[in-house]
């Protein structure tokens, strides 16, 4: 496969569902065959406006949430010895996922089919679908 041979970078979004641990295991995994290196990024979505009277409050609670989010996936990286980035970005998903695999230069795209919002995001579109109906990049769904 020529395609493959050719990533050199791999983002992988992860949101804290089980599903999306499953695409950075497959990321680093693919990423150890190529070796290739991993952008690990976790987004966080703009709060409802309900919550804006709680502020900074429910803004560093938020960040910190999603530190130890990405941190599983540190300790996933550094088991399987891989050159891992991680980033922290606020913004509407799947627009941040596209914009970074753009300016990061990466080549290959990973998600996980059904995140944090299930059912929900079903219905309503999820971030994996619009990725991939956006994307100019690759993108690989894990279930």
């Amino acid at each position: 496969m020529k395609f493959l041979g050719k990533v050199k970078k791999i983002l992988v979004g992860v949101d804290g569902s089980a599903v999306s641990y499953r695409a950075a295991d497959f990321a680093l995994e693919l990423a150890s065959s190529l070796k290739a290196d991993v952008l690990a990024v976790h987004v966080i979505p703009p709060l409802p406006a309900d919550y804006a009277s709680l502020g900074a409050k429910v803004e560093v609670s938020v960040e910190e949430i999603d530190r130890k989010i990405l941190h599983e996936v540190r300790v996933m990286g550094y088991t399987k010895n891989i050159k891992l980035e991680t980033k922290v970005l606020k913004g509407r998903p799947a627009e941040v996922i596209n914009s970074v695999a753009e300016s990061e230069s990466c080549d290959l795209i990973v998600l996980g089919c059904i995140g944090v919002g299930g059912a929900y995001r079903r219905l309503m579109g999820s971030v994996a679908t619009e990725v991939v109906n956006t994307s100019k990049k690759p993108v690989l769904l894990v279930k």
